[in-house]
């Protein structure tokens, strides 16, 4: 496997079957400690793409290797941010992070990089020249998370629901904004990532589920 890759496996299930999930995995995986007493917590991502939106079309054509950049938050915090590069070969997946300042995010929003700090091979040194190359926000994508994660495989398997979507308009912290939804209101989407195998005692088996072909990003700009 390529260093630091995962396998990562998405699929659309019904909300009878996510909430049969949600009673099983405890039995066998413990709750993502960030999602605190609810279990849940809200994921709100800027992706970016440029003029020809090539990052769509790129999933779209089915090409093996490519990459994407957004900038994400939870439950609409600002004191943890981070910029993110999602990299795919196939069915494998690898993410690059790099914690972010509000106010580097603020430049970031502008387009700005004249006062921050760039290390020369970092991943905002790479999307710096990005930029340079044309990558514009996007779409905005809001979802509702569900986390489990478990020792086994470095398993995390996460139920994201009511995916809803904007296109970008410099509004990227306030929650609660008119969003268009993405799926219909019975479907949910399954996210499956482990590193060498996938325990077989997780139940998912006789789980009714259609596999996803297409990203949240795609899901989104295609509403759009």
């Amino acid at each position: 496997m390529r260093d630091g890759y995962r396998h990562e496996y998405k699929y659309i299930i019904s909300r009878s079957a996510a909430e049969l999930l949600k009673r099983r995995l405890p039995c066998m995986m413990a709750r993502d400690p960030h999602a605190g007493e609810a279990g849940q917590y809200t994921i709100r991502s800027l992706y970016f793409d440029d003029l020809r939106f090539a990052a769509f079309d790129e999933k779209m054509s089915g090409l093996k290797d490519r990459e994407k950049y957004r900038l994400r938050c939870y439950n609409y915090n600002t004191d943890f941010i981070r910029l993110e590069r999602k990299e795919k070969h196939g069915e494998l997946t690898r993410k690059l992070s790099q914690a972010l300042t509000a106010e580097q995010v603020k430049k970031l929003q502008g387009l700005d990089f004249g006062d921050l700090t760039l290390s020369q091979g970092s991943l905002l040194d790479d999307f710096r020249k990005g930029i340079a190359q044309g990558l514009r926000p996007a779409v905005l994508v809001d979802y509702d998370r569900t986390p489990f994660v478990c020792s086994a495989g470095q398993t995390r398997i996460t139920l994201d629901e009511n995916i809803r979507t904007k296109p970008y308009d410099f509004d990227l912290w306030a929650g609660n904004t008119a969003m268009v939804p993405v799926l219909e209101p019975d479907e949910v989407v399954l996210e499956v990532k482990f590193n060498d195998f996938l325990p077989g005692y997780l139940g998912l088996e006789d789980i009714p589920k259609i596999h996803l072909a297409v990203s949240k990003y795609v899901l989104c700009a295609n509403k759009l």
